[in-house]
């Protein structure tokens, strides 16, 4: 098992292809001395804000570690979903929200945003981000961007230690906290997809993805991609369509037990 966040990245390079390294999160509360000195402050160092969508790609793709405060977001749901601001139906601001979400039904919709998954009030005082390899904390959670062919070689490595299929719920909006809240919540991994404003503000390609390991998960994940690098599992898949395809010897022996052709070498 992989001892430290380089090790761990170094890992996901191997057995996934990577273009952008994780990025490891990390909700801070009162203490924030764990803030590295050299970390982006958005408001404080340059005057301008970020959606917290902007911030990750920052981390993944210019190696950034960013720490965002309330006064540091440019979104509104992070604000909400991470305890920063009161949130309840009836107010003006969940009315505003309410007419613009885009649900017909405005019960509904109602439901829907009283229902986001959200963090006691108060409660942290800001959000770490730093790309895996450079983070110099133990991330509450890593966020793995990939592609489809990669996601699935990151399933099956969750599969080889779990023996079950990895259960999941997918919304087309805000990314940015289903990605990170209900893993903290629940600790169990997740499959998100980019939201609009990810793909059109934070630069992220339309065939990413996004999967989610809460820090409980961490020795069993990297375990499991242990096990399929030891079975010579490493790079993209080279996809060909030829008949009679080349199998393992179990098909065979399958194959014959229900009286089907088998492998003629």
């Amino acid at each position: 098992m992989p001892e430290t966040n380089k090790a761990k990245q170094e890992l996901l390079y191997e057995y996934m292809h990577l273009r952008y390294p994780a990025v490891a999160v990390k909700l801070v509360e009162e203490d924030e001395s764990i803030v590295p000195a050299d970390a982006m402050r958005p408001k404080e160092h340059t005057g301008h804000h970020l959606g917290l969508c902007q911030a990750l790609a920052l981390a993944r793709r210019e190696d950034r570690t960013i720490y965002m405060r309330k006064e540091d977001h440019w979104c509104w749901s992070p604000l909400i979903s991470f305890g920063m601001v009161p949130w309840e139906r009836g107010t003006p601001g969940f009315n505003s929200v309410a007419e613009r979400i885009e649900i017909t039904d405005r019960e509904k919709g109602e439901a829907f945003l009283e229902n986001l998954p959200r963090l006691p009030m108060n409660k942290y005082k800001g959000l770490l981000l730093a790309p895996l390899d450079k983070a110099g904390f133990v991330p509450d959670i890593t966020l793995v961007y990939c592609k489809n062919h990669q996601l699935l070689k990151a399933m099956l490595a969750i599969k080889s230690q779990t023996g079950v299929p990895t259960e999941n719920i997918m919304t087309p909006l805000d990314s940015c906290i289903f990605s990170i809240i209900p893993p903290l919540q629940d600790g169990n991994y997740r499959v998100t997809l980019p939201d609009p404003g990810e793909l059109a503000r934070a630069l992220t390609p339309e065939d990413d993805i996004i999967l989610t390991i809460p820090w409980q998960r961490d020795e069993e994940f990297y375990k499991g991609v242990q096990y399929w690098l030891d079975l010579g599992a490493r790079g993209n898949f080279n996809p060909i369509v030829k008949e009679d395809f080349q199998r393992p010897a179990f098909y065979n022996f399958l194959f014959q037990e229900w009286g089907l052709d088998t492998d003629k070498e």
